[in-house]
């Protein structure tokens, strides 16, 4: 599974998690940034640190082999990964206008996040609707989105 490193509500880079037998590997690549930068995870709510990001060819990089044991505090789904310098940030709203695809109709909606994880935005006077969702396969027909590295359902209101 390939998802996205997020920094100041920017995508910066990728992460590659994928299972090892009883240990899960992590591969994370992102564009240089200034300044010492961990690595968060986040999902369902929940964060934990991976590590910190070190030079390597040009941009950040981090390797990590994890045993189930060591991973017993990391959400049980990981969705978006973070890139912080100083303090662990809280898990924020998708930034404002950040949409990965640019087809209709989430393209251009500014974003705003309510409560229970869900975001409103308006576009062309329609109110949209996203959920977030984590979907094995993709039924024909949903409007899915990744939205600030998030995959969203979304609906018109």
């Amino acid at each position: 599974m390939e998802i996205a490193i997020m920094e100041e509500g920017v995508r910066r880079g990728t992460m590659e998690i994928r299972g090892e037998g009883a240990y899960t590997r992590f591969e994370a690549r992102c564009a240089p940034l200034p300044g010492l930068r961990r690595l968060y995870v986040f999902g369902g709510g929940a964060r934990a640190c991976l590590g910190v990001l070190a030079p390597e060819g040009g941009e950040l990089r981090l390797r990590r082999r994890l045993s189930r044991a060591a991973m017993e505090g990391f959400p049980e789904r990981i969705e978006f990964a973070v890139a912080a310098e100083g303090a662990p940030p809280e898990e924020g709203a998708p930034p404002k206008g950040e949409d990965a695809e640019t087809d209709a109709p989430a393209a251009g909606a500014a974003w705003e996040r309510r409560a229970d994880g869900s975001l409103v935005g308006e576009e062309e006077g329609r109110r949209l609707l996203a959920l977030p969702c984590a979907l094995r396969r993709e039924p024909p027909g949903l409007r899915l989105r990744e939205i600030g590295g998030r995959r969203y359902l979304v609906f018109h209101t």
